[in-house]
C-alpha cells in the first residue's frame, strides 16, 4: 500500500521554482530520480489517481540497463525480472539463429514500482489526480481539471502517445493513427530461460522471461483492420487462436482458460521536427511513440529522462538545455523509429522467395544481431561529454 500523502494530495505549495513532470510513467519518474539525486526541485503530477501500470512485459537492454544502474534500482530490479543469456529466432519452429544477449526482460508493473519506489526514496513526490487542463508557456503555468492551477519553473511532458501537453501546444496536431499491426499479450506461467522470437507470414510471437516461473508472451499480427489502441482491451483465448496459425498453438496453449489474455493496436505519431517549445520539453512516447519491433520504447524513454535530466543539472540556463537536448535525441529517435517500421515488415514479410532470403540471411550471415549490438552499444554519459 501507497504512502496516504501519494495517494490523495490536498493541499497545494509554492511550485515556482520546481520542474514540473506531466506523467509518472518510465520518462517521468526516471526523470524525476535523475533530477532529486541532484537536489534540483522537482514534482510529478498524475492524471490517474493511483500508482498503477499494466502487467505487460518489457525488455530492458545495455544502453537501458546503464541508465538504471546509475539511478541505482538495477540490481532490484533483476533479481526480481528475467535475466535471459540468448534469444533465439525460429520459422515453423526450426531455429533460424541465435546470439548472446545480456538483457534484463520484466514486467512494466515492476520496473514502476522500483522506479517509483527509488523516486519516493529520494524525497520525491506525486501529485494524484492532477489531470492537464491547460498550459501557459509564457509564465508558465499549469492548470488541471481538479480545479487546481499553479506557476512552474519548467514543463517536461512525460504523458505518453496520447499526450495533452502536445495537443495544447500544437494544435492541430494529427492523432495517433493505426500502424497496420495488432498486437496480443498475456502471461505464461511456465519456465523459460532464453527469448524466443517466431516469425511468420504476417505474424511473429516473442516469449521471454519475467521472473522464474511465469513468461511474457507477445504476439503481433498484421491486419488492415483497425484495433482500438488500449493496453487494457480484453481478448478471448478463440479469437487469439483464429489470428494465429495453428502451428504455434503450442507456445500459447496454457493461456486457455486465462482471464488476463489482451488485444490492442499499436498507433504511431510523426516526431515534431523540435523535441521542445519555450519552457516545454517532450520525453518519451510524448515525443516519438514507436512501434515495438526492436524492443526499444521503454529505453529511449529512460535514454530522453536521462540526458535531459543530466543536461539541467550540467547546465543553469533551461534553453541551452533543451538545444542540447535536441542535439542528442532527435537523430537517434528518428532513426530507430523508421528502424522499428522497418524491422516490423521484415518480421512479417509473405512472399515465399523473400522468407527464403531473410531466413538464409540470419542463419548464415551475422544480420540479426549487427543492427541490436548497435543500438544497444549507446551510453548516454559518452554522448553528454561530448557536447559539455
Amino acid at each position: 500500500m501507497l504512502p496516504f500523502f501519494l495517494r490523495h494530495n490536498i493541499s497545494m505549495k509554492d511550485y515556482s521554482s520546481h520542474i514540473a513532470i506531466i506523467g509518472a510513467g518510465i520518462s517521468g519518474l526516471t526523470l524525476g530520480c535523475v533530477l532529486q539525486q541532484s537536489g534540483v526541485q522537482v514534482a510529478i503530477f498524475e492524471k490517474s489517481s493511483t500508482a498503477s501500470e499494466q502487467g505487460a512485459g518489457i525488455s530492458i537492454s545495455p544502453n537501458g540497463l546503464r541508465i538504471l544502474k546509475n539511478i541505482g534500482i538495477e540490481n532490484g530490479l533483476r533479481s526480481e525480472s528475467g535475466n535471459p543469456k540468448k534469444i533465439q529466432f525460429f520459422y515453423e519452429q526450426i531455429q533460424l539463429t541465435s546470439f548472446p544477449i545480456n538483457i534484463i526482460t520484466t514486467s512494466r508493473q515492476c520496473l514502476y514500482k522500483h522506479l517509483l519506489n527509488k523516486f519516493v526514496s529520494l524525497g520525491g513526490e506525486v501529485l494524484f489526480d492532477h489531470e492537464v487542463l491547460n498550459i501557459d508557456l509564457i509564465e508558465p503555468k499549469i492548470s488541471f481539471a481538479n480545479g487546481k492551477s499553479l506557476n512552474v519553473r519548467h514543463i517536461a511532458a512525460c504523458d505518453g502517445i496520447k499526450s495533452k501537453c502536445r495537443s495544447l501546444i500544437y494544435k492541430g496536431t494529427a492523432q495517433p493513427t493505426y500502424s497496420g499491426y495488432s498486437i496480443w499479450r498475456g502471461i505464461l506461467e511456465k519456465k523459460q530461460s532464453d527469448n524466443h522470437i517466431h516469425l511468420g507470414p504476417n505474424f511473429h510471437i516473442v516469449t521471454y522471461p519475467i521472473s522464474n516461473d511465469r513468461v511474457s508472451f507477445v504476439a503481433a499480427i498484421k491486419s488492415p483492420k483497425e484495433v482500438i489502441e488500449s493496453w487494457k482491451a480484453k481478448g478471448s483465448y478463440q479469437d487469439l487462436c483464429n489470428d494465429l496459425p495453428k502451428s504455434t498453438r503450442s507456445i500459447y496453449e496454457s493461456l486457455q482458460g486465462s482471464n488476463e489474455i489482451y488485444k490492442w493496436g499499436v498507433y504511431i505519431k510523426e516526431i515534431p521536427a523540435q523535441l521542445f517549445d519555450n519552457n516545454i520539453t517532450f520525453l518519451g512516447d510524448a515525443a516519438h511513440p514507436m512501434v515495438p519491433f526492436l524492443g526499444q520504447g521503454g529505453c529511449m524513454a529512460l535514454e530522453d529522462a536521462y540526458i535531459f535530466g543530466k543536461l539541467i543539472v550540467l547546465k543553469s540556463d533551461l534553453e541551452i538545455s533543451q538545444k542540447l537536448y535536441q542535439k542528442l535525441r532527435f537523430s537517434r529517435v528518428k532513426r530507430i523509429y523508421k528502424d522499428s517500421l522497418l524491422q516490423g515488415k521484415l518480421n512479417h514479410i509473405s512472399n515465399p522467395f523473400i522468407i527464403f532470403c531473410r531466413n538464409f540471411l540470419m542463419r548464415y550471415s551475422p544480420v540479426a544481431f549487427l543492427k541490436p549490438y548497435i543500438i544497444w552499444d549507446y551510453d548516454p554519459d559518452v554522448e553528454i561529454k561530448k557536447i559539455s
